[in-house]
């Protein structure tokens, strides 16, 4: 189905049926329809399987109205999502918590709204919102965007990753994973104090994404040039993470921060821990080459120039450059100039 296809089946139902389908949109269950509309539910039912009928939707399934409710705001979301809120304003304001055993699955009706991957508008937003989710719910349903959210992030879609990642904070505050995201996600389009903002919030939380955010945190210092705060942030937590690829990254951040004091010999030390825990990362290769180049080890500097050059091409081939640092491109250019004046 197209766009136009749809807008002509919507445009050829009767009011009654267009009637019964902004109900659904509007999460009302089949006892809410049957009383507002005056009528019983088995013909509620009724109407919802012609709805079915003619936009060709599966006839599998046929005795789960959730499963009909969910294609047809799946379908709705894709085509027309106006009508996702436009008719909360011609119905009540409460949506009646449900107690069916078919329809009391609120996160997997939220859930098919969002799984049309676009930007979520504030009157979307206000729409999510109203529904009456338990703690579970609210904890699946955050879970959901923030994977969608950090998939977009991946794929630079900034705009969609942000406003997944906001509407998942809206129904877990406290979910640190998406905070760590929204930070990542703004320092990407250059927003650094809401990114300092997120960070913050997730390193609150002892786990991987609070550890990952002070990381972060620290880099940005550091690209400030507030390398004893760096230090500061990470040394405490250094020898409680687990995660390799999180300690890499902090003793390579450590050896930067190090390297910017003038303190070589430390600088070395925390690098090449970085190293022996993931011996394929481009930013450590990158830093002991300019480490080298500064204690006046030519030759050793070389040699770290031409490494970081192999990881960072074979990282960029593989397509992992989206997760690389801006910082590296800089580099690039600095590697290739010192090979060249080494050659000449």
């Amino acid at each position: 189905m197209n766009q136009q296809q749809f807008e002509l089946i919507f445009e050829k139902l009767t009011t009654r049926l267009k009637e019964v389908l902004q109900r659904i949109l509007a999460g009302e269950t089949d006892a809410d329809i049957a009383a507002a509309m005056e009528i019983g539910e088995p013909t509620v039912r009724k109407h919802i399987e012609r709805i079915c009928e003619k936009f060709g939707l599966s006839s599998e399934h046929s005795d789960s109205r959730r499963y009909k409710r969910s294609e047809l705001v799946t379908l709705v979301a894709k085509y027309k999502p106006d009508l996702l809120t436009e008719y909360q304003l011609k119905i009540t304001d409460k949506i009646t918590e449900t107690t069916d055993t078919d329809d009391n699955d609120i996160s997997e009706f939220i859930l098919q709204l969002l799984s049309v991957n676009q930007p979520i508008t504030e009157e979307f937003k206000k729409f999510i919102l109203r529904f009456n989710c338990n703690e579970q719910e609210k904890k699946q349903i955050a879970k959901f965007l923030n994977k969608i959210g950090y998939q977009q992030y991946l794929n630079s879609d900034l705009n969609i990753a942000l406003s997944y990642l906001k509407l998942a904070i809206e129904f877990k505050p406290d979910f640190a994973s998406a905070h760590y995201n929204l930070g990542a996600t703004y320092e990407k389009i250059d927003d650094w104090t809401q990114a300092c903002e997120h960070y913050k919030i997730a390193m609150q939380y002892q786990n991987r994404a609070g550890e990952a955010a002070i990381n972060n945190l620290a880099r940005l210092e550091i690209l400030r040039g507030n390398s004893a705060t760096a230090v500061e942030m990470i040394s405490p937590i250094l020898s409680k993470v687990k995660d390799n690829t999180v300690k890499a990254a902090l003793h390579k951040n450590l050896g930067w921060a190090y390297f910017q004091q003038n303190f070589y010999e430390q600088a070395k030390q925390h690098l090449f821990i970085s190293l022996e825990l993931e011996n394929d990362y481009p930013p450590a290769y990158c830093l002991l080459a300019q480490v080298q180049a500064a204690a006046g080890n030519k030759q050793d500097s070389i040699i770290f120039w031409r490494k970081f050059l192999e990881f960072y091409s074979h990282d960029q081939q593989l397509q992992r450059v989206r997760w690389n640092l801006p910082e590296l491109e800089i580099w690039k250019l600095e590697a290739m100039r010192n090979i060249m004046e080494t050659a000449i």
